[in-house]
């Protein structure tokens, strides 16, 4: 009776360990950090960026992060900043302690990571082999303690025939050039000065259709994705 107990106590710390929403005050306060972390840098470089996809929707819907999604995302604005953002996770994996990756659609930086693909759709490539394809902030340094409970994703968008595409969750998606954030407002986001598009309202309604109505089963595939 007592080794059932201390295996379902276990299991409950396991489970509450494991859970990285946002419903969570402790998973917040975290997020906030590493966003302003995040942010900081980027700005001391003056490098634009804007919130994006579920934590630009909870920014201008919610007026915080959506309570059921479990990690923040980012797009750098303008492509020839790209090639800043490995001195960038670098800075912020020294100054702030954060383990900080980097993957190409050739390979990873971090070789414990499986080597990427260059994604091609109807034979067009809308990314050479080194070029970024997505950057990543997790909450702690090394792996043996796992992913780590707080989470920053950085979008590279690259514009080819008209459209934006972006490379997530193992798909290609894009949007039609004239949707995409061209221009960005500053708002107060956990008393944090954020970036968002200035056209969030077109931009949010192409990605995502009737966006001001939350949708906690929204997964990427009811999007904008053009991978079959």
């Amino acid at each position: 009776m007592l080794l059932k107990r201390i295996l379902q106590s276990k299991m409950k710390v396991k489970s509450k360990m494991a859970d990285k929403r946002f419903i969570h005050q402790n998973n917040i306060d975290n997020a906030i950090k590493m966003l302003d972390a995040t942010i900081r840098t980027l700005n001391k470089y003056d490098i634009k960026y804007y919130l994006d996809f579920g934590t630009l929707l909870g920014a201008v819907r919610d007026n915080g992060f959506i309570p059921w999604d479990d990690d923040m995302d980012i797009t750098i604005l303008n492509s020839k900043d790209f090639s800043k953002i490995p001195q960038i996770l670098q800075e912020i994996k020294k100054e702030y302690n954060y383990r900080t990756y980097l993957i190409t659609f050739k390979q990873s930086m971090d070789n414990r990571l499986k080597a990427n693909k260059i994604i091609y759709h109807d034979k067009i490539s809308f990314a050479n082999d080194d070029d970024y394809q997505i950057a990543k902030l997790r909450s702690n340094k090394f792996w043996k303690f796992g992913r780590g409970k707080t989470r920053l994703d950085i979008f590279f968008k690259y514009e080819e025939d008209g459209y934006v595409y972006w490379f997530a969750d193992g798909m290609v998606n894009k949007v039609a050039k004239k949707y995409h954030v061209k221009e960005l407002k500053e708002i107060s986001f956990y008393n944090l000065k954020c970036y968002i598009p200035e056209n969030y309202d077109e931009y949010l309604t192409h990605v995502y259709g009737d966006w001001k109505t939350p949708n906690k089963e929204w997964t990427e595939s009811d999007g904008v994705s053009i991978s079959e």
